[in-house]
């Protein structure tokens, strides 16, 4: 059964040319900081409107506290 293994003659004993890692990697690192730009916006999006409610509030606060 061994012996006529289809996947033994897909192996391949040739290397990746070096631009090509090149490009794999850019592309990875392309990948990972859209990934970080987007949980920068989006992730913390709760975090974010939750602190400018409650600072919109205490300042409105201030604000009523200096005109009376």
């Amino acid at each position: 059964m061994s012996e006529n293994n289809p996947f033994k003659s897909i192996e391949s004993t040739a290397t990746v040319p070096a631009n090509v890692k090149q490009e794999i990697v850019a592309e990875i690192d392309t990948i990972r900081n859209a990934s970080a730009l987007v949980e920068l916006f989006v992730g913390n999006l709760i975090n974010t409107a939750s602190s400018a409610i409650v600072g919109a509030s205490s300042q409105s606060e201030t604000d009523n506290n200096f005109s009376a």
